[in-house]
């Protein structure tokens, strides 16, 4: 008990110093990386493990659930709170269906893939799932610091990876419905499951903006959100689920029904980072070695690297059926980098497959590799250092609101 308390303790600690140093270097010496930063916390949380100076417990994801589950719903959250349908309703239907169906696609691909390299079926669709994901954030980095070749280009690319969070939940939240029902009371079954996430998260939105309502103190709206995320992370704790569609759920209710949501955003940005990096910490306090389970490499790298190519192609068709020539041919790679939401799906999949198997070192070692190749593809082909503005495109979505 006394050391899982020391454990938590440091593991606050490293959170809170490691987001002020992050935010020192971007806002003061103009220092971005997420790659570096992650793989940093990656090593840290190595060092501190088993593996390392021992000062994490063997099984630190379980001896530290709690601030798994918050974590876990806090990227759901961040996830429902990008879901604005105000805005999502300006966009063009050409981009929904493309949005929507290029992580359907590689997805798909990458579950076909796993599945003829012989894993099970909780792995396939787990690997399939985190597969669908792509972040923005690597693309957002680099547009501050130079002009893309094509904006056009860029914004599809912003438009798609925003888009790939909620089918890769869903898909999960689904999966692991069907996994969890066995372990729990036998008059739940899975589709009851499945619905229990989503209903919670409703619930529990609807109740924080009702506390929330006049209120405009960012400590206040802070609280409340913590709190309510507590609650449905110990509720999908009992239930045997990850938090993760349920705190989707609570954020999509909350940016379409508040009436002030850039306070509630600000608010639940500001702990963010905090808990991505605590996850980040104890996912390389959990590395058990350089076993890895190579085909789960192969699929998420370089099945999943053909799959992009191939949507890419797609996205140049049909993009220039409608009027936009976005002039990279591979654009498809641009959506690479994986983000904070591929790992809280390897720390839910810890529930079903153990921290100790190949198959989680290999998906850490894949989203590493992703997250560096993803980022060197944007600064060579779409930010090159010597480039300047791109031309306006007919029918480009420049102007369009983005989610």
């Amino acid at each position: 008990m006394l050391r899982g308390t020391l454990a938590f303790l440091l593991l606050v600690a490293c959170a809170v110093a490691g987001a002020e140093v992050r935010r020192h270097l971007r806002r003061r010496l103009g220092i971005s990386s997420p790659a570096t930063e992650a793989l940093g916390f990656l090593v840290l949380g190595v060092a501190l493990g088993a593996r390392g100076f021992g000062v994490f417990p063997a099984e630190v994801l379980e001896s530290l659930r709690v601030v798994v589950l918050l974590g876990l719903g806090w990227i759901g959250l961040m996830v429902g709170l990008q879901v604005d349908l105000g805005v999502l309703r300006r966009l063009r239907p050409w981009h929904w269906r493309i949005g929507t169906t290029v992580p359907l696609l590689v997805g798909a691909g990458v579950a076909a893939a796993a599945a003829l390299a012989g894993l099970a079926p909780p792995e396939c669709i787990a690997l399939a799932a985190i597969a669908m994901v792509s972040s923005p954030v690597a693309l957002a980095a680099l547009a501050r610091t130079r002009p893309p070749v094509n904006r056009a280009a860029m914004r599809l690319l912003r438009l798609v990876g925003a888009l790939s969070g909620l089918p890769a939940i869903v898909v999960f939240g689904l999966a692991e419905a069907v996994w969890a029902a066995p372990s729990v009371a036998s008059e739940l079954s899975w589709w009851q499951l499945a619905f229990c996430g989503p209903a919670l998260g409703l619930v529990l939105g609807y109740a924080i903006l009702a506390l929330t309502r006049g209120e405009t103190g960012h400590i206040q709206l802070l609280t409340v959100l913590l709190g309510g995320m507590a609650i449905l992370a110990g509720a999908s704790g009992v239930l045997g689920l990850s938090p993760l569609l349920a705190g989707a759920a609570a954020g999509v209710v909350i940016i379409n029904r508040s009436v002030l949501p850039h306070r509630i955003l600000a608010a639940a940005h500001s702990l963010e980072m905090p808990l991505v990096i605590a996850l980040l910490v104890l996912v390389g306090a959990s590395w058990s070695g350089l076993h890895l389970a190579s085909s789960a490499l192969v699929v998420l790298v370089a099945v999943r690297l053909l799959a992009l190519a191939g949507a890419g192609l797609l996205l140049g068709r049909v993009a220039a059926a409608h009027g936009v020539q976005l002039g990279l041919p591979s654009i498809g790679l641009g959506l690479l980098p994986q983000g904070e939401l591929a790992l809280g799906l390897l720390v839910a999949l810890t529930r079903w497959i153990p921290p100790s198997s190949g198959l989680f070192a290999a998906v850490v070692v894949a989203l590493v590799v992703n997250q560096v190749a993803g980022r060197w593809w944007l600064a060579r082909r779409l930010f090159p250092v010597a480039s300047g503005p791109g031309p306006r495109t007919p029918g480009s979505p420049q102007a369009e609101p983005e989610p």
